[in-house]
């Protein structure tokens, strides 16, 4: 799985937002994963990534979009998943979550060159309060 389930973890913690999943694949190229609105009304995208190393995989038109979005000041993030390769490799279940305006240096040096908040030891350890915050602009 290609975004390391997050889609359905998010929405799965926020189930009182109203999401929109985002397919424009002939139409407009780029377009984050899935598309959010709270019941306060803030509106947000979020493009959900999984990686096993610090690299994360963007496609020129993903960047393009997020880019220009947050240079607009939309409410744009990338949600990342660093997970062990395999079962038995020990290792570490991050999220990282990454505000749209450091999308050009994710892709150009990946995980170790943004600015992110990051929680450790997988979803039911993350702080899933704090990232509500985030996500609606409540938290810095």
């Amino acid at each position: 799985m290609k975004d390391g389930d997050l889609r359905s973890l998010f929405r799965g913690q926020f189930r009182h937002w109203h999401w929109s999943s985002i397919e424009t694949a002939g139409t407009a190229s780029g377009v984050p994963d899935s598309e959010y609105c709270t019941p306060d009304g803030v509106q947000g995208w979020v493009e959900f990534k999984q990686t096993h190393i610090n690299k994360v995989r963007l496609g020129p038109f993903q960047v393009s979009w997020i880019d220009k979005r947050s240079r607009y000041n939309g409410n744009v993030w990338i949600a990342v998943r660093r997970q062990p390769n395999s079962q038995r490799e020990c290792g570490v279940d991050d999220l990282w979550l990454i505000k749209g305006n450091q999308i050009v240096a994710l892709e150009q040096g990946g995980l170790d060159f943004v600015e992110a908040w990051c929680w450790h030891g997988g979803p039911n350890n993350w702080n899933w309060d704090e990232i509500a915050s985030l996500l609606q602009g409540l938290a810095d």
